[in-house]
């Protein structure tokens, strides 16, 4: 079997590839590497994919068009060491029958930890009572102190990360109501406290968390006026994509005090250093590291499929065409 790793040479792929499990990649079989520094483009994957059973691809590889697959003659698997394959996976691909695995239900477990720690972070204000102390203070009667018991959570999509925030949050009695049009009421079955509702309900919630992709369908979806419905004093949590949310329309809600927020992605990253979210007292911000700086794992989990693959076993992690069509892009 024949493996084609996208990733350029560098840091990136060092983290993704560390020592150990470059060696166990290639204790699996022939394993040729992208030499260059560079991401490839279309017409240098074209040019390298002859021959290749197993492609493996990272950040920044280019998509598997109908033009590569032309000159990817023995090609049976594509194993993604990211998440989302929206971008990089074409139709052609699953109409040539070329499956497709990813690291996404790994990723998605980092991603609904971080999500889960930071709403509890905010809720119970951890930052500010963490500020508070280094400035040689002790107390708590100035600081807004909450907690997650027994809140409204509303979810705007699901997904895989939805579903293990819901996991999380199983023993805070919360009651949830998520909004995804494309979960069906039965797929809640495992979470009695969840119910599937319009997305006005969802948006009236204490606590409103975005998991949807982003799609054409969903960038802006939540403006002005949607934003309007959430409640005063309620937290907004966005780790999933930036573009889902109006931004000029969420800086007035938060800028009001309104609402207080939970942010791991933005319009523009890195975010600014003269950005106005870095001036607010009523946010928390990390730099998009939900997912994406737990990289070993990632790896692992597709390396496992390969094996699998290699087997002729179920494969663990894999991405059906159906999935593929509502994920980001």
């Amino acid at each position: 079997m024949n493996v084609f790793v996208t990733l350029p040479d560098g840091e990136l792929r060092n983290d993704f590839f560390p020592t150990e499990v470059r060696h166990r990649l290639e204790s699996l079989s022939a394993v040729s590497w992208n030499p260059s520094t560079d991401d490839l483009s279309e017409d240098a994957l074209r040019e390298r994919i002859e021959g290749v059973d197993v492609l493996v691809t990272g950040w920044g590889s280019p998509q598997v068009t109908a033009d590569v697959l032309e000159a990817a003659d023995d090609l049976q698997l594509i194993a993604h060491t990211g998440g989302s394959v929206g971008p990089l996976v074409s139709e052609a691909v699953y109409d040539a029958g070329i499956r497709v695995v990813s690291a996404n239900d790994v990723m998605a477990d980092y991603t609904a930890e971080h999500t889960f720690g930071s709403i509890v972070a905010k809720l119970r204000a951890v930052p500010e009572l963490d500020a508070s102390m280094k400035a040689g203070e002790f107390g708590a009667d100035d600081v807004d102190i909450r907690t997650l018991y027994g809140k409204d959570v509303g979810l705007v999509g699901l997904g895989t990360i939805g579903r293990k925030l819901l996991d999380h949050m199983a023993s805070f009695d919360v009651s949830a109501s998520i909004y995804d049009p494309y979960v069906d009421a039965e797929e809640l079955a495992e979470y009695p406290f969840a119910t599937l509702t319009d997305l006005e309900t969802a948006l009236d919630a204490e606590i409103v968390s975005v998991h949807a992709a982003r799609t054409e369908e969903t960038i802006g979806m939540l403006d002005a006026d949607r934003l309007a419905r959430i409640p005063d004093g309620a937290l907004f949590a966005n780790t999933a994509r930036a573009e889902i949310v109006d931004e000029a329309a969420l800086m007035e809600e938060l800028r009001s005090g309104r609402l207080s927020g939970v942010f791991d992605v933005y319009h523009r990253e890195p975010l600014p250093a003269d950005h106005e979210l870095r001036e607010l007292d009523n946010v928390l911000l990390t730099p998009h590291v939900g997912g994406s700086q737990i990289r070993g794992p990632l790896t692992e989990a597709v390396i496992d499929d390969i094996e699998r693959f290699e087997r002729d076993q179920p494969l663990e992690h894999e991405i059906p065409r159906r999935q593929w069509k509502t994920m980001t892009r």
